[in-house]
């Protein structure tokens, strides 16, 4: 791949980076859009679940069941996202050695509090959300 890259022109790889940039930019920014629409939905899901009187105990089971799936569905789509902004961040890198560019090669490095710093939070906080809706299904009683 490096071979590859040396032979091509500087203004080619000029603006495969500006393309990789805004790959960075945008599943950065995709991450937070996202996690808006999964509030809105969990809020939907929520009030079905657990809306006192308001809709029947079927419709509650079955909101309760799909909390869980639609946590699990977000989670697996913020790994992806994740596993697509950390491409095209290491890709970025790359470039910038051919261009002399330092941008994302002086980044901060993530913190190593849990595994692997940006992704971490997301995760635990899935988690924990996936763990709450398994014992809203299992534990909580109808009508609460």
């Amino acid at each position: 791949m490096s071979e590859q890259r040396q032979e091509r022109s500087e203004e080619s790889l000029r603006h495969e980076y500006a393309e990789v940039a805004q790959n960075v930019r945008h599943y950065g920014n995709l991450r937070f859009a996202v996690l808006s629409i999964f509030f809105a939905v969990m809020a939907g899901v929520g009030f079905v679940a657990f809306g006192e009187g308001q809709f029947n105990e079927h419709a509650a089971k079955v909101a309760r069941v799909g909390g869980f799936f639609v946590a699990a569905v977000f989670w697996l789509w913020e790994e992806r996202v994740s596993q697509n902004f950390a491409h095209y961040a290491k890709v970025a890198v790359e470039l910038e050695r051919h261009l002399g560019y330092t941008q994302y090669t002086t980044r901060p490095p993530p913190s190593r509090i849990f595994l692997e710093g940006n992704i971490a939070i997301p995760r635990l906080f899935f988690l924990l959300l996936a763990l709450l809706w398994l014992y809203a299904v299992f534990a909580v009683p109808f009508g609460s």
